[in-house]
């Protein structure tokens, strides 16, 4: 019982000094400090991994992959450099595919009919969003592709365990698949249509929504282990 509570302590303490990050990382944005904004996301990700690692004994190998490719993003997109951006977006493309894979592990998932169902709305979106799309590089457009194809893959998934699996992990799954798809099309929209205006309008949002669903994909993995809805790797 101790032990739960220092667990339970610990992890509040965590997710305040989490949220507290994306208030001052807000301030900074505003004010334009650049160099406390490209150590966010590696802040976020490291401050996680270190929650999980300290709260979770089951310690699942499949956790931290995922988020060891997204570190590789976040540090890759840091940089100008061709070669650096292109490791960048191989990392994150292979970040979303683990994703994907270990929520098709996580809530058992053997009937994909009704993900290749759920599939085809977000495909529709985003495809017809980058029809219409007329700010994107040339070399852009390839991996742009892959990665609405993902994300597409992605949030079927998650949509389709809402209406064919519900479970304990349902709510947590459900929080993190809005967060992260709803910061993917931020981030498109940005990108695409409004690279124009300032990033003050959409970095604090992004921020919010990248820390947000990080930490909804942490309670969603805490929340299996305690039900024991899998089994660890």
């Amino acid at each position: 019982m101790i032990a739960i509570k220092k667990t339970d302590i610990f992890e509040n303490a965590t997710t305040l000094l989490l949220f507290s990050l994306i208030f001052f990382e807000i301030i900074a944005t505003m004010m334009s400090f650049e160099v406390v904004q490209f150590a966010f996301r590696p802040s976020v990700i490291v401050l996680i991994l270190y929650l999980y690692w300290r709260t979770s004994t089951a310690r699942n190998i499949l956790f931290f992959v995922p988020f060891v490719f997204l570190l590789v993003t976040s540090v890759c997109i840091l940089f100008k450099d061709q070669y650096i951006v292109m490791i960048g977006l191989i990392s994150v493309a292979i970040h979303r595919i683990m994703l994907i894979y270990f929520i098709i592990k996580l809530n058992k998932i053997k009937d994909f009919i009704p993900i290749l169902i759920a599939i085809v709305p977000f495909i529709s979106i985003f495809s017809h969003l980058l029809y219409l799309a007329d700010e994107i590089p040339a070399r852009s457009f390839y991996p742009l592709v892959i990665q609405n194809v993902l994300v597409s893959v992605f949030a079927a998934v998650v949509l389709s365990n809402y209406f064919m699996n519900k479970n304990s992990n349902t709510a947590w799954l459900s929080i993190f698949g809005l967060l992260s798809t709803s910061l993917y099309f931020i981030v498109f929209i940005e990108k695409c249509f409004l690279s124009s205006l300032p990033p003050t309008y959409f970095t604090p949002v992004g921020m919010i929504l990248f820390a947000s669903s990080y930490y909804a994909f942490y309670k969603l993995v805490r929340e299996s282990e305690r039900t024991n809805t899998y089994q660890t790797s």
